[in-house]
């Protein structure tokens, strides 16, 4: 019996990554990237050394807080965080968690297959996104790294500066991705 192929939201006929690209824009589904979501139970004090150590960063403590290397770490609320590209097998990741929990409950959950990512970039990208979205995405007010939990389209979505450049990186609920995907494309193909 053979293993499945993933299927992702966001994909053409052929398996392939969507990609539309303009002149001033540019839109891509980024794909087969692993997603965790770490929780522990709420009002647990943790010591996250040992889980710190595994991944090679610190965990980000508050609100549009991010932890970056090859691996992103995102505060989506106290003692859960998202990691983006962990390159830890998720039990090593778990007995790291629980080892920093203390005994609490602790819980490392493969969410790859929930959320949808979508890059946008270029010379557009900052007045596209705030066309639906309520964040003043400014680079003064908004720098590269900073990211925030917040509605775009009508959607919860997390916004992620990249860089200096106009390069965003989005991440949504796989069940509405492609919505979002065909409003941001009606901006570029009128």
């Amino acid at each position: 019996m053979s293993d499945p192929s993933p299927c992702f939201a966001l994909q053409g006929d052929d398996g392939q990554s969507l990609l539309v690209q303009t002149e001033r824009l540019r839109l891509h589904a980024v794909n087969n990237v692993r997603k965790l979501r770490l929780q522990v139970r709420p009002q647990t004090g943790i010591n996250p050394a040992p889980l710190e150590r595994l991944l090679g960063i610190a965990l980000p403590a508050s609100p549009q807080e991010i932890a970056e290397n090859t691996l992103t770490a995102y505060w989506l609320a106290p003692n859960d965080w998202l990691l983006v590209n962990p390159s830890e097998d998720a039990d090593n990741i778990e007995v790291a968690l629980r080892a920093s929990a203390d005994g609490a409950t602790a819980v490392v959950t493969d969410v790859t297959d929930a959320y949808s990512i979508i890059d946008v970039s270029g010379e557009d990208a900052v007045t596209r996104l705030a066309e639906g979205c309520s964040v003043d995405l400014d680079s003064s007010v908004f720098p590269p790294g900073r990211y925030a939990l917040t509605r775009l389209q009508h959607l919860s979505v997390i916004l992620h500066k990249l860089d200096d450049a106009t390069r965003f990186r989005l991440l949504v609920d796989r069940n509405v991705a492609r919505f979002l995907w065909d409003r941001l494309l009606a901006a570029v193909i009128p």
